[in-house]
């Protein structure tokens, strides 16, 4: 065997086939659970002068609990299939209760459990020898990265979503239009700027009016003046010319005025005060969120979005091509760590719904309150287990988690490199079922089912590897000790 193969055999000597699944479930466990965490870290419920404080998430190793309530710790993977049990662990959440800010009760509270993949850093297989795997009833050869629920092995299907944060620009009928799907957290808020034949701009975003002027919103967030419009945008002659055309199209003068306009859409037949904080509300929460949502942020926002107007004019006079939104690069790949964040995200919602009904339940029965009441485990763990059963995820999503085909050795290989498009599968979509030039080394050009779902469900290349996402703070950092400044 020589050649290509060489290099294929040293590649796998010292990686496991599901390394990048078994990455991103481990950047999920260490680091995510507890941003979503800190994203709630404070209930306040109806009931007033009660409140509860969450921080410290832990995510146990795997352990059993038999049916005359006695613990067990060496509960491994073999067990879990014998005897359809769900191989996952115990979280614990430190909660703290306060009444009128004094400290009621403070316990680290059991609040479900999560489901552990095999051979990630929580699972009882990482780090063992061939040896010590065959005594625990293993399979030295197989590589982890699925998980077990009630007896059967499940495989997440990696998910294949458009970017987030990224400005595309398209054609759409006779208008021009820059969209970008701004992220925070669980909320992504699609912000569009369509440039009109005539050369007028508009704006949406979650919660707008249909046809609200760019020029309107960005007097809202503080370019309040002529000069600081024209000067938030390029010197390009065509696009100071339709800046000229947008200025002279908007008959608002004030700061007031503009927020005013919003106010009455998103809080009609308020009181002037009431409709002016709305709309402020709304520009912070729904407007570019990745941006940020203080009040500080604004002028960021107008600089961000007069980007985006460049761009929907530079197109219309082309002096720049369309964005395509089938090049690999305007993609990402949602593993199976991403997926699990977005489902511990929802069901933690829920868990924190419940608790504030257990709370004001138990107030008005004028029952004592503690933790241990209050809390119930069944919220988070049952939300769960029922999407990893169904395969039924939020976003609509479905048939993301599937049973593993373990017929041969290559079934659950391949199980475990297919990556699902989010696209109706009932259309033609021409463009987004056909090989991609950025296809090339990363997806395979020939597995695909045929049928309906031809050309949506695609396989990684053997040698193709997906990355976990790292924080953009340190990149910032570095940039600005380097002198790079902002606009």
């Amino acid at each position: 065997m020589q050649g290509g193969w060489d290099l294929i055999y040293s590649y796998f000597k010292g990686k496991n086939f599901a390394q990048m699944e078994i990455n991103s479930f481990n950047q999920f466990v260490d680091d995510k659970l507890n941003e979503i965490v800190k994203e709630n870290d404070e209930i306040v419920p109806k009931i007033e002068e009660v409140k509860i404080e969450l921080e410290n998430i832990e995510l146990h190793k795997p352990k059993l609990v038999e049916a005359d309530g006695s613990p067990r710790n060496n509960f491994f993977p073999m067990e879990s299939r014998l005897r359809n049990r769900t191989y996952s662990g115990a979280l614990y959440l430190t909660m703290k209760l306060l009444r009128r800010d004094v400290e009621q009760d403070l316990k680290q509270a059991y609040i479900g459990e999560l489901p552990i993949m095999l051979k990630s850093n929580r699972c009882w297989l990482e780090g063992k020898t061939a040896e010590e795997l065959i005594e625990m009833n293993e399979d030295p050869m197989d590589f982890g990265g699925y998980f077990i629920v009630n007896g059967s092995e499940k495989a997440l299907m990696s998910q294949e979503v458009l970017a987030s944060d990224r400005v595309m620009v398209s054609e759409q009928l006779d208008k021009i239009v820059t969209e970008v799907i701004s992220t925070k957290g669980a909320f992504k808020g699609r912000v569009r700027i369509l440039r009109n034949p005539d050369g007028t701009l508009n704006v949406t975003f979650p919660a707008s009016p249909r046809k609200l002027k760019l020029f309107d919103l960005l007097i809202a967030l503080g370019l309040k003046n002529t000069k600081d419009q024209i000067e938030a945008f390029d010197d390009t002659q065509e696009i100071q010319n339709e800046v000229l055309i947008n200025i002279e199209n908007t008959d608002i003068k004030t700061e007031k005025e503009a927020l005013d306009k919003l106010g009455k859409y998103v809080a009609p037949g308020q009181v002037e005060e009431y409709r002016l904080r709305r709309a402020q509300e709304v520009i912070d929460a729904f407007l570019l969120p990745h941006i940020g949502q203080e009040p500080k942020d604004r002028l960021a926002k107008a600089y961000y979005l007069t980007m985006m107007a460049s761009k929907a004019i530079e197109r219309a006079y082309n002096l720049r091509e369309e964005d395509d939104k089938d090049h690999y690069a305007n993609k990402r790949i949602e593993l199976s760590g991403k997926l699990m964040e977005h489902l511990f995200r929802y069901s933690f919602k829920y868990f924190i719904k419940d608790l504030k009904f257990q709370i004001d339940r138990t107030v008005t029965r004028r029952r004592k309150l503690n933790i241990s009441t209050i809390v119930r485990p069944g919220a988070i763990t049952e939300r769960i287990r029922f999407a990893m059963s169904t395969g039924n995820w939020i976003g609509r999503a479905t048939g993301v988690s599937k049973f593993m085909d373990r017929i041969n050795y290559l079934s659950p290989l391949t199980d475990l490199r297919k990556i699902k498009s989010p696209l109706d599968k009932n259309r033609e979509l021409y463009e987004a079922r056909s090989v991609h030039g950025t296809h090339w080394g990363r997806l395979c050009p020939v597995e695909t089912p045929d049928g309906p779902q031809c050309g949506l469900v695609k396989n990684l290349a053997l040698l193709s590897e997906v990355t976990v996402d790292t924080d953009e703070k340190p990149v910032e950092k570095a940039l600005e000790e380097m002198g790079v400044k902002l606009k």
